[in-house]
């Protein structure tokens, strides 16, 4: 049976709102491809704060309805997909829904409050340590949409046949994944001048991520071993 499209059409739009950021230079000027973090455009006190909020949510939420979708089924199944899926692709979906919870928390709810890259009055997230840093609610949740992202392409990597052109574009993305995140947290631990360049590569290979998965919704699952 032919997959349903509109889960391919949810991640898709996800990608598109998911890079929000590149809005930036135009309604905050102050916030452009290079300057500061990608965050901080969703900070409260921020000039069109709600459009880069609300297209993290919108974002989440198309991506957590795309994955579930993609586990559940629809209403002509006769079981759950998620039984009729390899491990390494079931894990892969799950991860899908992680990131989506995760983004639609970071912008629902742990926004925030101030833009630390550019505001010296600001406190910054990553200024208090270790122990502080794990505790900052925008921290955690931009952590685990990071968590869920990589891992995803990594099971999707996983889950795909040898010497598919699926292995090549997710073996890609997982090498950009990891080489990216690990420049990032150099930045970081570094107070570099950098570290809002490595973000929104960062950003640019999750939303890759996404048209790929939106592309994978799209092939009919392979069968448990």
């Amino acid at each position: 049976m032919r997959p349903a499209r509109w889960p391919a059409a949810a991640l898709g739009a996800s990608s598109v709102l998911y890079s929000s950021w590149l809005l930036g230079p135009w309604l905050n000027p102050r916030l452009g491809l290079t300057t500061g973090l990608a965050s901080d455009l969703a900070a409260a006190d921020q000039p069109w704060h709600e459009v880069f909020r609300y297209c993290d949510v919108a974002a989440g939420s198309l991506a957590l309805l795309g994955s579930a979708r993609m586990l559940v089924g629809g209403r002509g199944d006769r079981r759950l997909r998620w039984h009729r899926l390899r491990a390494a692709e079931r894990t892969a979906w799950v991860f899908v829904a992680v990131f989506a919870l995760a983004t639609i928390f970071d912008g629902g709810l742990t926004a925030l409050p101030c833009a630390p890259s550019i505001d010296p009055g600001c406190p910054g997230n990553l200024s208090g340590g270790l122990l502080e840093t794990l505790r900052d609610p925008h921290t955690l949740t931009s952590a685990f949409a990071v968590i869920g992202g990589v891992g995803s392409i990594l099971a999707f990597w996983r889950s795909s046949r040898a010497g598919s052109t699926d292995r090549t574009w997710a073996a890609g993305l997982s090498v950009g994944s990891l080489a990216v995140n690990v420049g990032l947290l150099v930045e970081l631990a570094r107070n570099g001048d950098h570290e809002g360049i490595w973000q929104r590569v960062e950003l640019a290979n999750l939303a890759a991520w996404l048209v790929y998965a939106a592309v994978r919704s799209q092939q009919p699952p392979r069968r448990p071993a």
